[in-house]
């Protein structure tokens, strides 16, 4: 994939100050709101806010080694920075580093025990005391898609009508959400409940813009048609 930058109109920098700079970076497209943010750096090198927004913008970008070394910044100005931890841990997840970024994650927790998104990262790279990591976010955030559709799945492995009942929830809290939709009409299907798994079946299809996906489904739904 090529990542192609945005065109900008160039807004002068002249005579601002580091907050301003920051405060009009916020209504600006991705590229243009990180020049004023390294702008606004070489003004106030101490703001660990400023810091984190542009380690955020590199994020999105995919520039992950600058994000990663903005997010460690921000971290030296504020060690409590509580979604630094979580998104330098979600980098380090996705570079394999699953330790590091659990010690990430549970920092979050103690730093910010409010804040749903350590325990559902957490949840991710750690598999022990993973069902009381999601309840726990999903306490905090109850209309969390991803605390409820993970959750589903690991309940489903120890109670499969509780898991039913959760990915249920999950399916109509994101009612487009196609590859919720065909393990919950996989689920109806494993547990004999024919007509609900091609009526959820029939809705991805429906909704499904990938041609790959979308002839796998109809073929269960074939295949279905053809053992009743």
């Amino acid at each position: 994939m090529i990542l192609v930058p945005l065109m900008m109109v160039s807004v002068s920098l002249h005579g601002d100050t580091a907050q301003s700079l920051y405060e009009k970076s916020l209504s600006q497209g991705d590229v243009e709101a990180a020049r004023m943010l390294r702008r606004a750096l070489e003004l106030e090198s101490d703001s660990p806010e400023i810091r984190f927004r542009l380690a955020f913008l590199y994020h999105k970008m995919n520039f992950r080694e600058e994000a990663i070394e903005q997010y460690q910044k921000t971290l030296q100005l504020d060690g409590c920075h509580a979604k630094s931890l979580v998104n330098l841990g979600n980098l380090y997840s996705d570079l394999d580093r699953q330790g590091e970024a659990a010690g990430l994650y549970k920092k979050a927790i103690r730093c910010a025990p409010d804040f749903y998104a350590g325990y559902y990262n957490l949840a991710l790279v750690q598999s022990q005391d993973r069902v009381d990591l999601l309840e726990k976010a999903l306490e905090l955030k109850p209309n969390h898609f991803g605390s409820m559709y993970l959750l589903a799945r690991t309940y489903y492995g120890q109670n499969e009508s509780r898991g039913l009942s959760m990915l249920e929830k999950a399916c109509a809290l994101k009612g487009e959400h196609v590859g919720c939709l065909r393990e919950l009409g996989q689920w109806y299907l494993d547990s004999q409940n024919l007509s609900e798994a091609k009526r959820t079946l029939k809705r991805a299809l429906f909704l499904s813009k990938h041609p790959v996906e979308r002839r796998e489904i109809r073929l269960i739904l074939q295949t279905m048609d053809a053992s009743s």
